[in-house]
């Protein structure tokens, strides 16, 4: 997911007009822009101010430029036209980009030293033959150690299900209970009362 974050005023006298249109937005306008890979946009506007800040998640790092601006597929719509031109001449004048300086799922992250998973590479073309698994040792038994910055779920356990709430799998998990007993669900682990649904 890309975010993006742009800031600028409203001319003085506008906002009231830039907010009725903003509440009835034109539906080639919302289609044209999730066609471009919009996926939020939100706009706020501080309390007795004509500033207006606009908030915009895409599906993917998306250049926004390129995707929605002058010469953008966007764009050849002529109402998504009209619509951009109509908002930069008669309201705003354009939007600034704003730096990002600090996001929780960036810093937070790194300053709690969690592990992260590496950024998706493009999928290579398949081998003509794979190699047998290499043991740590690399005498040819056993699994590969699992890859730098990756959790191997299998490994990390063992092969072992973990998971003590499995429905069907792993100790302590009630089977299901005959048909008309009334009863459904599992049993927690520490024999907790049965939980009931409906």
């Amino acid at each position: 997911m890309g975010r993006t974050c742009f800031i600028t005023n409203v001319l003085p006298g506008k906002m009231a007009e830039y907010r009725s249109y903003h509440d009835n937005i034109w539906p080639e306008v919302v289609a044209g822009l999730r066609a471009s890979g919009v996926t939020q946009l939100s706009i706020f506007n501080p309390p007795g101010s004509s500033t207006i800040v606009m908030y915009i998640t895409t599906a993917g790092d998306i250049d926004l430029g390129k995707a929605t601006g002058p010469g953008s597929r966007y764009r050849l719509d002529p109402r998504c036209k009209e619509w951009e031109e109509l908002m930069d001449a008669s309201f705003h004048g354009g939007w600034t980009k704003m730096d990002e300086i600090h996001s929780s799922d960036v810093e937070w992250n790194r300053s709690l030293a969690l592990p992260m998973l590496a950024p998706q590479q493009p999928a290579a073309a398949a081998p003509a033959a794979a190699s047998p698994p290499q043991s740590p040792s690399g005498n040819g038994t056993g699994p590969a150690p699992p890859s730098p910055g990756r959790i191997n779920i299998s490994h990390a356990s063992e092969g072992v299900m973990k998971n003590q709430l499995a429905r069907y799998e792993g100790e302590g998990n009630a089977r299901p209970k005959s048909p008309g007993s009334g009863r459904r669900g599992i049993q927690p682990p520490g024999g907790v009362s049965q939980v009931r649904f409906g």
